[in-house]
């Protein structure tokens, strides 16, 4: 193990203000601040903030750029409650589902103090993948009550493209984004530029208040943003010290970090916040450094705290950890993002994520900041390991450095000089998406080209932003994708596929890729023997051909082919169309191109033999769709990482599922038949018998992403027997079982029926499951064991 000095951070620094009554706020603000309980003392950020510009007296858009745990997130939140008070809706945007869910459960224990406070009840609400706010909602008039909404950015853009939204959306005062530093990312950025476009562009801009913690030079986005004040701190309070960790190859991570924990909380006055990957690493590594540090971790040892953990198991790791009973957490890098859970010592495991990359440096020193407590200086290691992406030495002189991106955007990021009008696939793509919603709000009257450039001039791309509509209206447009179409009259509008797949916020050329495919199918096949032949796995496959992100898991081999092979003729009644029509073969056997072709996956030009080429990526995707397939079906991942010789199965599958559960809740909204009418009737000649045949199938195929939905959300040994309780049993008013309880019962070892079988209702309730659950359990499985 090497020790690299990576800088520190900041200083001891006083505050500009005594405390918080030498503000002089005007009433509610002081009874306000009293209940938010923020500190004795106003931080630099506050006071500046709240004394020299005066944020709550006026309602000019703000940047607040300052270091993690400085305050701007009061600052933040204040600017929301500003709204609520006058009677309005106000929205905080996150960039995760679990910071989201965090944020309510904050927010909803301050309410009732607040609306006494404010002198105007409000209510917290939650919109995300996971939560949805009904859409009568959305169509509801400014509430009589003030009302907070938190959401993700792509939640928040999918209700804009709607506009039986607008009376919605005007009702809201004051916008809040946190981590707003990620508008210049490559994947995230341009879908919150769009939205903050979209709600500048409104008759009545709500208040815009960016907040982050990793901003370098802010002009272009405050002339964007204007009339706008940029509130920057540099300095740090407390100081953060920095550390890099490197690995020798023979060297184990989990044993160097119980090196490192003991070493740092032999110091009784500190404690430990672990940033680990993957969800089930939580709950290993704070076993592991219970078991082996005992007493040391506190007497309730080290917890593991996540986002599949309830709100009130949350709430208690929360409360033992801040009360010091615990000194040790371990969490998710993806709740790095926000959690706020102040620790003297942030430890860094997991730099570079398999299957997806090396985290960036502003993402590194989000989480390094989290470390500092009152005044305590801060100190936070991060670990590199020999295979990891960033080295250590270049690691150590980054974080050094701290030299922080400009708020730009993505498209200036990625523009090359002189040639504006040249884009990239991947750029094309996105700029074609906020085209198509832009189009999904007016979808029968379009919008020409001039009205479409004016709207992104406004951008804070301007206009690099604006040369790049017409390739985006080309691309929508293209009769191999039919997501637009250009009427007499110049102007442009979306297709019912276009429509559609752009409301359920899906990638375009996924669509398109799958709406090709079909066509085709429709037309080779005047019977549609092969629609209804379409099997469960070959969404899964068509997911894996057309969605870029899935994990490697294993290289093509031919030994794979075999395995792939021997698994179809195992049970024919589950073999896929598209395996066994195209795929299946060996090399010069395969018709595998013929199905890329289809979908419009370009051969790489460096590709020499495109036959080859093809079906070896066909054989990959079946493969991966195997495996995702026998995860829904309970199949343990041990198990299958051993049969099929996979790696690092652990490490990629959440993400991998949640991505699946996202695009088959979309591929639902686009098997309907008006988005393949017209191809039916116009290139297909289809009668009324066939067009009611092919609305048979594509039903049967969306009730299908249903059931796949269902399958993947549950994939653990378990899992199987929780979907069959949860349809067999009538709900109480207390709910039905859940996956906390079965997780409760799967880490006690209980991983079979007959194992879950030999449980008694006490027996499950000593491994920590609600008593009424817990009967529920016994009476589902006796029932079928009988």
């Amino acid at each position: 193990m090497r020790r690299l000095d990576a800088g520190t951070s900041g200083k001891l620094i006083q505050t500009l203000a005594a405390n918080w009554a030498s503000l002089n706020l005007a009433p509610p603000w002081p009874d306000v601040l009293a209940a938010l309980k923020p500190g004795p003392a106003p931080r630099p950020v506050q006071s500046l903030a709240l004394e020299q510009h005066q944020v709550l007296t006026h309602r000019r858009n703000l940047i607040v750029s300052s270091p993690t745990n400085s305050g701007k997130s009061l600052v933040g939140l204040l600017a929301l409650l500003e709204a609520v008070h006058r009677g309005h809706r106000a929205v905080l945007l996150v960039p995760l589902r679990a910071i989201a869910r965090e944020k309510l459960e904050e927010l909803e224990s301050l309410a009732p103090y607040l609306s006494a406070t404010l002198g105007r009840p409000f209510a917290v609400r939650i919109s995300t993948g996971d939560y949805r706010l009904e859409d009568e909602v959305f169509a509801a008039p400014p509430p009589d009550q003030g009302e907070i909404i938190i959401a993700t950015p792509e939640r928040f853009d999918a209700i804009l493209r709607n506009p039986t939204h607008d009376d919605w959306i005007a009702s809201i005062a004051a916008v809040c984004v946190d981590e707003a530093h990620l508008i210049s990312s490559p994947h995230r950025g341009s879908t919150l530029e769009y939205l903050l476009t979209y709600l500048l562009c409104l008759p009545a801009p709500p208040r815009l208040v960016l907040l982050s913690a990793t901003l370098g030079n802010t002009d272009r986005a405050q002339e964007w943003l204007a009339p706008c004040d940029v509130i920057s701190v540099t300095e740090r309070h407390p100081p953060l010290y920095k550390e890099v960790i490197e690995l020798a190859p023979d060297e184990n991570a989990s044993d160097v970090i119980v090196s490192l924990a003991k070493e740092i909380l032999a110091n009784l006055k500190a404690n430990l916040l672990i940033f680990v990957y993957q969800t089930r690493s939580t709950e290993r590594l704070a076993a592991t450094l219970k078991d082996r540090l005992g007493k040391l971790t506190g007497v309730e040892g080290a917890l593991a705290y996540h986002a599949q953990m309830s709100a009130e198991q949350r709430q208690t790791v929360r409360a033992a950890f801040g009360a010091g009973r615990s000194r040790c957490l371990v969490t998710t890098t993806a709740l790095g993002l926000g959690v706020n859970l102040p620790a003297t010592h942030v430890l860094v495991r997991d730099n570079t994520f398999p299957g997806v990359g090396p985290l960036s440096l502003t993402d590194l020193l989000q989480m390094m900041g989290r470390a500092g407590r009152g005044d305590q200086p801060g100190h936070a290691l991060i670990i590199v390991r020999p295979n990891d992406t960033w080295k250590a030495d270049q690691l150590a002189h980054a974080l050094h450095n701290e030299k922080l991106p400009s708020l730009v955007s993505h498209f200036q990021n990625s523009a090359r000089p002189g040639r504006h009008s040249t884009l990239s696939p991947e750029d094309t793509i996105l700029v074609a998406k906020h085209v198509a919603a832009q189009l999904a709000r007016r979808p029968k009257d379009g919008f020409p080209l001039e009205q479409l450039q004016t709207f992104f001039q406004r951008s804070l791309g301007g206009q690099t932003l604006v040369a790049y509509v017409p390739t985006a209206l080309a691309w929508l447009t293209d009769p191999l994708r039919v997501l637009a179409w250009c009427d007499e009259q110049d102007k442009y509008r979306l297709t019912v596929l276009g429509l559609n797949a752009t409301r359920a916020v899906l990638p375009l050329d996924l669509v398109a890729g799958f709406a090709q495919l079909f066509r085709d199918l429709l037309t080779v096949d005047p019977l549609d023997r092969l629609l209804e032949a379409w099997h469960l796995l070959d969404h899964l496959l068509l997911l894996d051909l057309l969605y870029d992100r899935a994990p490697t898991l294993r290289r093509f081999s031919r030994a794979l082919v075999d395995q792939v092979d021997a698994w179809m003729e195992e049970m024919p009644g589950r073999t896929s169309l598209l395996y066994r029509e195209w795929v299946a073969g060996q090399r010069g056997a395969s018709r595998a191109i013929e199905v890329l072709g289809s979908l419009g996956i370009a051969v790489p030009k460096d590709k020499r033999n495109t036959e080859e080429w093809a079906r070896r990526r066909a054989y990959l995707a079946t493969f991966r769709a195997i495996i995702l397939h026998e995860r829904g079906q309970g199949k343990i991942i041990e198990d299958l990482s051993r049969r099929w010789r996979i790696r690092n199965l652990a490490g990629v599958e959440e993400r991998w599922r949640d991505d699946y559960l996202w695009l088959l809740s979309g591929l639902a909204k686009i098997l309907e038949i008006r988005c393949f009418y017209y191809h039916l009737r116009e290139e297909c000649d289809a009668d009324p018998d066939r067009v009611r045949r092919v609305k048979g199938h594509l039903r049967r195929l969306r009730f299908q992403t249903f059931d796949l939905q269902e399958h993947l959300k549950y994939c653990s040994p378990l899992g199987p027997v929780l979907r069959s309780i949860r349809r067999t049993l009538s709900i109480g008013s207390r709910g039905t079982v859940g996956l906390q309880s079965i997780r409760r019962l799967e880490a006690a070892g209980i991983q079979t029926l007959p194992q879950l079988a030999a449980l008694q209702v006490k027996d499950m309730v000593d491994l920590g499951v609600r008593r009424d659950l817990a009967r529920q359990i016994h009476t589902y499985v006796r029932r079928r064991c009988q």
